[in-house]
């Protein structure tokens, strides 16, 4: 069985929703910290589009909000190459949701002394993605 659970950012436009990603017993989950940087339009979008009433509140009121539980079998992943590694786009049905697995630059310092810990940020974005991309591969294959 594949496990796995890392810190991830749901993209929302050019704002991102703080939580984790995780991959359990055939299931894959997203809990949101907060709100991040979303809007609460945004947050209400993303209710919408995930069909499960009520989140956009819980998220905006700061409280730790299961966002989606989708059986692994239904859910598509890619990396585009765009992503350098460091992120995932999952899709179950209609539904297109983007993670990247590093703090979006939008959320901390960017000065160039920071160059160091961007770099060091890149390299755990992209090591994430790949464990990801190995546990989800496994987690379609194994047998039933």
């Amino acid at each position: 069985m594949s496990t796995l659970r890392t810190d991830a950012w749901l993209l929302r436009g050019i704002s991102s929703i703080p939580g984790e990603l995780s991959l359990r017993g055939g299931s894959l989950t997203f809990t949101a910290f907060n709100t991040g940087s979303a809007w609460p339009w945004q947050l209400r979008k993303l209710e919408r589009a995930v069909s499960v009433p009520g989140i956009a509140v819980k998220i905006d009121a700061g409280e730790r909000t299961n966002v989606f539980r989708w059986p692994v079998a239904e859910v598509h992943s890619d990396c585009p190459w765009y992503y350098f590694g460091g992120g995932l786009r999952l899709r179950r049905g209609g539904v297109l949701l983007k993670f990247s697995f590093g703090r979006p630059a939008n959320t901390r310092s960017n000065t160039l002394a920071d160059l160091g810990d961007n770099l060091a940020e890149l390299a755990t974005m992209r090591k994430r993605g790949k464990m990801w991309h190995a546990a989800l591969e496994k987690a379609r294959n194994r047998p039933t």
